[in-house]
Formats: structure tokens, sequence, C-alpha cells
């Protein structure tokens, strides 16, 4: 049988930390007595295997953190090529969606926003925000239900943010992004529908994932049937769609999904190495919609070379559910908000 990637990947954590082993044993050898004067303490041993396997965990943290950063830049080539080609503009970008307050402006970052759909709606709002002067990518989470007050919209259900896109387009979920992050400039967007992840995931052979619970749920008015059991497994594209839109058995509801999502997005940076960009990329860019513009895209590329060394961190809003007017919100902190995303833009 052969091995999965979540086995490979051990394997290999395994192999390097023998080769790490290997050359400080050498090193030890060549001067023991004075190097490692208390050398034959287990005490000392077990710290100092401890320290190498810490250090080794943050040499491939980096390396993963690189990897997706080039994998979004490189989808979003991808989502954008076949639009730029029809309409013969190679250089083509539209403006910044949503300039944001003056504070944000002038920041060597990029802030991308994802919007996942299904019927209309974004049920999957992030953020993708990439400092290239620090080489730090942030991922910020809104959770769908985030109470987003429309005066020109009547009914309850259009107070949420996950009703904007479906009304005002990807002008508006950028601007009510932008708006409930503090104010923080929107340079870019990114839409793909439900069919177009599962189409995805596909292509990259599935996506090994440690499903936490048994998840059971249908809704035939969604037309939605999860039924997938905890355990390591390999999730196909529809599989894989069934966890991300899951949310009914986690106590925390929404909150949970979201996290879910962000277990999910670190799963696929961690087995990017495996995948078959070209294929994943034209699939992308027969499901995707983005206003990034290949001249661009290309350009953000070639910045983001070399990318060891960044650091991947997510985030999701502080705030807290309730209900109003008959339906369950999720009531952003906008305080604490603009204290979390002044945090990531000040972070070097």
């Amino acid at each position: 049988m052969s091995e999965s990637r979540i086995e490979r990947r051990e394997r290999e954590r395994r192999e390097e930390a023998l080769r790490e082993e290997a050359l400080k044993g050498a090193s030890r050898r060549g001067n023991p007595g004075r190097e490692y004067p208390d050398r034959g303490d287990p005490r000392i041993e077990r710290k100092r295997e401890r320290e190498r396997e810490r250090e080794l965990e943050r040499k491939r943290r980096r390396r993963r953190a690189g990897g997706i950063v080039a994998l979004i830049i490189i989808l979003l080539v991808a989502f954008t090529g076949i639009r730029i080609w029809l309409d013969t503009r190679p250089g083509a970008a539209e403006p910044i969606v949503a300039s944001g307050a003056a504070e944000f402006s002038g920041n060597d970052r990029v802030n991308i926003l994802f919007l996942g759909t299904n019927q209309g709606l974004s049920d999957t709002m992030m953020v993708f925000s990439l400092d290239f002067a620090s080489k730090r990518l942030d991922e910020i989470s809104i959770p769908r239900d985030t109470y987003y007050p429309r005066s020109n919209y009547s009914g309850a259900a259009y107070q949420k943010i996950n009703s904007v896109y479906s009304t005002e387009g990807y002008q508006g979920a950028c601007k009510a992004a932008s708006d409930v992050l503090g104010g923080i400039p929107i340079h870019f967007y990114g839409v793909l529908d439900s069919a177009g992840i599962v189409k995805i995931v596909d292509a990259m052979g599935g996506v090994e994932m440690n499903v936490p619970i048994n998840m059971d749920y249908e809704d035939p008015d969604q037309n939605l049937y999860i039924h997938l059991k905890a355990g390591p497994q390999l999730l196909n594209g529809d599989q894989a769609m069934q966890y991300l839109r899951f949310r009914s058995g986690y106590a925390n509801a929404d909150l949970g999904r979201v996290s879910a999502q962000q277990e999910f997005l670190k799963a696929v940076l961690s087995q990017s190495s495996a995948f078959d960009i070209p294929k994943i990329a034209l699939v992308a860019s027969q499901q995707a919609k983005t206003n990034l513009g290949m001249t661009t895209a290309l350009g953000l590329l070639a910045r983001a070379s070399g990318m060891q060394g960044w650091a991947f961190n997510t985030q999701t809003i502080p705030g807290k559910t309730g209900m109003q007017n008959g339906l369950s919100y999720f009531f952003a902190d906008a305080a604490g908000t603009k204290a979390m995303m002044d945090q990531i833009y000040a972070a070097q």
C-alpha cells in the first residue's frame, strides 16, 4: 500500500530530524569535552531534543507559509488569465475596490478578499493580507452571520454580511469587509462558488483532513447532504464541501465552522508541495472571478519569490453571538477588531 501524504510528511520529518542529529553528533565528536561538558545527563539531552524539534517545526512552518503565499498568488493569476486574454487587455486590473481609511494607506501590504459563495450568499469571507516588507501573511475570517446594518434593505436577513454580495456585488462585499475590519483597504477580490471549490479540490487530488466529529446534516431545500465520519481521511471535492459547510454540530455554530475552514486552509497549505499547480490553475481559471490583472499578479508573484521565512497567521474578528429581530447574528467587537488590525499592520 502506498503511503499517504500525511505518512510521507511524517517520514520526511523523522529523516530530517535524524540528519540534524547526525550533523550535531559529528560536531560533538570533533570537540566533545569543551562543547558539551554535560553530555550524558538525561535531563539536558531531553531538553536539547525538545529544542531541536521546536527548531525543525519552525523551519517547516516557514516553508509551508511560503508555499501558501505562492499558491494564493498563482491561483489568482490563473483566475484572471482567461478573462484578460479574452478582453485583450494584458495589463488590465481594476482599481482598489475599497480605499479604506487614510491611516492604513501607504503600507507595503496587499489585501485580498476571498468570497466562497453558495446560492448567491457569501458563506465564506476571508481577507488575505500580505506584507511584503516583513514577509507576513495574515488570514482574517469574517463570520457569515456578522451584523452589518443596511438601511436601504428591509428584512432581518439583509442585515447579515453574507447577503451583501447577492445584492451589491463584489464592490459592496469589499466595502463591507473594509468597514468591519476597521477601514483597511481591499485591493483585490476573488469569488468562487461551491461547485468551483469542489472541482479545485478534486484537481488537488483531495485534501487529507482529520475530521474532528461525526458530521451528519441534511437540508433538501439547499440540496445539502452532509455525512462524514470522524477521523483522518482523504476528502474529495464533494466531501471537502460537506466539511466546509457543516456547522450544526459545533457548540459555537458558525464560529466553529470558521475554525474548521481555517483548519482546512492549513491542511491545504501543508500539502501544497504535492499538488499539480498547473492543473489546479487551469481548473481555477475556469471557475473563479477576480479583478487582479495579469501584469499586477505576475509582479506580486515576483515580489514574493524566495518564499522561505514567511510567517502565516489566522485570525477571526472578535465579537459575540446574539438574537435580534428573530434571527441569530454575530455582533463584531468594533474596537477589538480595530485593535487587531492595528496590531497586524504594526507587526514586523
